[in-house]
């Protein structure tokens, strides 16, 4: 006997899915007053760890890339980046090369872990662009450093972040591009010429927008201008409630249109933890993280089915908030996203928005139910 899932499509169609040994045996049309939503998975472009676990200690407990995935897919996300975040180069090295390594012999992350993205050493060392991140681990970029940290992931590496105005950027920019990366521009303020030569280039990408900059800084001459003017540019948001007023994403969005922003969680490896003091970080009770003693944000509590939520807040139907998290997103990456068609691995996830609030029902991955009672984003 299989396992039968009822609900409506991102285009609108009512279905009756049956799972039987992981794999979708049939898809019928069915009728239902208000169902729940049936979906493929999420899928978040710039994930930094949970549970107090990242990928940068990798190479020291190479048991972080299961329980990060355990913790994330029960939030209805199938597809990551794994983002390497600052840290010493040498370090670094053996995390992506453990990173690899254990994808090569579990198909399982494999197909959960989509790549790495590389957010690291080669961003502003100046206060408030750096953000939260060491300058004392920052360098400047040359393509051989990089092809040797893509050599240690296996090739794994899709997403490169950079300051444009760092010496010998460009050069770097040209050369990965060419070697099919892609770049994104984060955590630093280049001027409007810098950004359109980076542009130039090949950089298409945004790490973040609106944040990983000084609280203040000059309201002409800054770099969020230029990356909205310019066509070419994707832009990342964090859209938890926290980290970007609403006015600013609905400004992101009539610029650029969806197909252009791809919203993340920058999930902090502290995610899903409680609340309290962490050392140098503290997670509020509203599950704000930030510096302490600082108003500078640090990552997020939440994972992506909260940018969902957040968007049907800001008046978006469930069908439009989820698309934007998961077909959109896969389709700026390159990722392909599990189908909803017989003979496919069953891998999809039933959802409700309930007025005010997104409850997840049931995540299926690889035809076994996650979930024992339905749980929304303010849940560990």
């Amino acid at each position: 006997m299989g396992r039968s899932y009822l609900g409506k499509t991102l285009d609108g169609h009512v279905i009756e899915v049956t799972v039987k040994e992981n794999v979708i045996a049939s898809v019928r049309s069915a009728q239902a007053v208000d169902p729940p939503l049936i979906a493929p998975p999420l899928v978040d472009l710039q994930q930094n760890g949970a549970l107090g676990r990242s990928f940068n200690q990798l190479h020291e407990r190479p048991d972080n890339l299961g329980i990060i995935a355990a913790q994330v897919r029960r939030h209805g996300v199938g597809r990551i980046l794994a983002t390497f975040t600052t840290y010493p180069y040498d370090k670094l090295i053996e995390s992506l090369t453990a990173f690899n390594r254990q994808l090569e012999t579990d198909a399982n992350l494999a197909c959960f872990y989509s790549g790495a993205f590389f957010e690291g050493i080669y961003m502003s060392r100046d206060y408030g662009w750096r953000g939260g991140h060491n300058p004392e681990y920052m360098r400047d970029p040359s393509w051989e450093e990089w092809a040797k940290l893509q050599e240690a992931s296996g090739g794994r590496i899709m997403v490169f972040n950079i300051d444009p105005e760092l010496p010998n950027a460009t050069e770097t920019i040209r050369k990965a591009v060419r070697n099919n990366l892609r770049i994104s521009m984060g955590h630093c303020g280049p001027s409007a010429e810098s950004i359109r030569r980076a542009a130039d280039m090949g950089a298409d990408m945004v790490t973040h927008f609106g944040n990983g900059a000084p609280p203040e800084i000059h309201r002409h001459h800054n770099p969020f201008w230029s990356w909205l003017a310019d066509n070419r540019i994707h832009l990342g948001l964090i859209i938890d409630g926290h980290h970007l007023p609403g006015d600013v994403i609905r400004a992101a969005f009539a610029a650029k249109g969806k197909e252009k922003i791809f919203p993340v969680s920058d999930a902090s490896p502290y995610s899903g933890m409680p609340p309290g003091d962490y050392g140098r970080f503290v997670i509020e009770d509203n599950c704000r993280c930030h510096l302490k003693d600082q108003e500078l944000l640090a990552g997020a509590w939440h994972q992506v089915d909260r940018c969902v939520e957040r968007l049907c807040e800001l008046g978006w139907s469930l069908e439009d908030a989820w698309r934007q998290q998961s077909v959109v997103p896969a389709g700026i990456a390159g990722i392909p996203l599990p189908e909803i068609k017989v003979g496919e691995p069953a891998e999809f996830v039933i959802a409700r928005w309930t007025e005010d609030s997104l409850q997840l029902e049931q995540v299926v991955s690889i035809g076994s139910e996650l979930l024992d009672t339905p749980v929304n984003p303010q849940m560990v």
